[in-house]
């Protein structure tokens, strides 16, 4: 990489780092909200580990669904900033309504709303910002919105921690996440969208070439290993961790990844993303066999600040390479393919790890998602990705 190409990546455009800011207002929303949700749904329902599963469930769908219709709606449109705003503001005014939920299908109904915005806008922005940041700073770019998320994550939790500190009700929280999350959506006036990467752009011309399944084949197997983060809180538990432990668990996760992601993703752009992605996932395998034989709540506690690590090294450099794989106009069709693989996949994965736990305990669960892991790792070594040429991408 050349002088000139180093400088053209090293600084992030400003409508990228708007996103940054909307994403971390968005997730403080979404944190404050989450956070309280299980406790808030037992209080209020007997079946509540049913509804609050049947929720999750039902609204992982719906945004992985949406997430590649959005995709392709990305590559018809030089206007990806539309799908964006629209978006984020379904979320921002459906996910107060939690507050008055009073049956049991309201919560499904108010989360599934929520999840319709994620699944509208997450393509169409993904996109957006590799349209804004050339290839050589796009793992950069990427893990910088994914540590604003995290940090925004790591915020939510605290804020909601620090209002039921105050007396306030679960349900009053859920009605002051409103105030971050329309910030957000007015963040999103200091965002434009680029140019289009390809004059008179049309749906036949914007094709996911099947070379990128050596990609996408072992994210499908990865998928599969990638379960909820609430089973290290559940590990914990299991423990015998006090309860104070675990939203400090959760802050420390979150803080570890958001810390990381920007480092990682110059990393990435540096060293490659494909080889940055092969050690995040061998180091999430690592974490889950750590999590397996974790004698006590300190070391539980220490492995999964090394798994936040596997956070930080992949995320950015997973979206950096697979825009290194597709051309330029099917950018927002293979983000739409990679979101909604991935979030089939944890859903099944979920089911799965719950299932092994149930039947033949932890140890079993965290063993098993982590060969499975492996497997994903050797996978991508073995099929070996190839970019496409730098002017195609």
């Amino acid at each position: 990489m050349g002088r000139a190409e180093r400088r053209a990546g090293a600084v992030l455009p400003g409508a990228v780092v708007a996103l940054g800011v909307v994403s971390l207002l968005t997730d403080i929303s979404s944190e404050m909200i989450f956070s309280l949700l299980p406790a808030f749904l037992a209080a209020r329902f007997p079946g509540a580990p049913l509804v609050l599963g049947t929720m999750e469930g039902l609204a992982e769908l719906v945004s992985s669904g949406l997430k590649l219709l959005s995709g392709r709606w990305a590559d018809r449109t030089a206007r990806l900033r539309r799908l964006v705003v629209a978006g984020y503001s379904v979320s921002a005014l459906a996910r107060p309504l939690m507050a008055v939920v009073t049956r049991w299908w309201q919560p499904l109904l108010v989360r599934s709303a929520d999840r319709v915005g994620k699944g509208v806008r997450t393509s169409p922005r993904d996109a957006l910002i590799a349209r804004w940041v050339p290839v050589e700073g796009r793992a950069r770019a990427f893990s910088f919105h994914r540590g604003m998320d995290h940090l925004g994550a790591a915020l939510g939790a605290a804020v909601a921690m620090g209002l039921t500190a105050l007396a306030l009700r679960p349900e009053q929280v859920f009605v002051w996440s409103a105030v971050p999350g329309l910030a957000a959506v007015v963040a999103l006036v200091f965002t434009r969208d680029p140019p289009a990467p390809v004059p008179g752009l049309t749906l036949a011309s914007a094709k996911v070439p099947t070379s990128a399944w050596r990609f996408l084949a072992p994210v499908v197997l990865f998928g599969l290993a990638n379960s909820t983060d609430a089973f290290l809180l559940l590990k914990l538990s299991e423990q015998g961790a006090a309860l104070a432990t675990l939203p400090f668990a959760w802050l420390l996760l979150h803080v570890v990844k958001a810390s990381a992601s920007y480092p990682a993703g110059w990393a990435a752009d540096r060293l490659g993303p494909g080889r940055v992605v092969l050690v995040g996932w061998f180091l999430y395998a690592a974490s889950y066999a750590g999590l397996a034989v974790s004698p006590s709540v300190p070391v539980t506690l220490g492995v999964m600040a090394l798994y936040g690590l596997y956070h930080a090294l992949s995320e950015g450099a997973e979206k950096s390479l697979l825009t290194q794989l597709v051309p330029a106009e099917a950018h927002g069709s293979a983000f739409g393919l990679y979101h909604s693989i991935s979030g089939v996949a944890a859903l099944v994965a979920g089911v799965l790890f719950g299932a092994l736990w149930t039947r033949a305990g932890s140890a079993a669960a965290f063993l098993t998602a982590g060969g499975t892991a492996a497997g994903a790792a050797v996978m991508l070594m073995a099929l070996r990705p190839r970019p496409l040429a730098p002017a195609a991408r």
